[in-house]
């Protein structure tokens, strides 16, 4: 889990990968008579086709699942029952 140091230094916050690294600068900055505090980082934000290739990722994982299980979708072409 990531870790954000909140100040009034800095006006974004730095994150840092960890708890303690986190709190060995707040605690750096409270030496120079600085507020700073750390808190849990929130889910970082992804942007649109981040989200496209993750989720195109794990429909091709479910197929190759379904594949190796027997289950495997066989779509695609049309008969002529399809355009009635």
């Amino acid at each position: 889990m990531k870790f954000m140091l909140i100040t009034m230094m800095l006006a974004n916050p730095m994150t840092y990968a960890d708890k303690s690294t986190c709190t060995e600068a707040a605690n750096a900055l409270k030496q120079m008579d600085m507020e700073a505090v750390c808190i849990p980082a929130g889910i970082e934000h992804q942007s649109t086709s981040d989200k496209m290739l993750q989720n195109f990722m794990a429909m091709v994982t479910k197929l190759e699942q379904m594949k190796t299980n027997g289950n495997a979708y066989q779509g695609g072409g049309t008969t002529k029952d399809a355009l009635r």
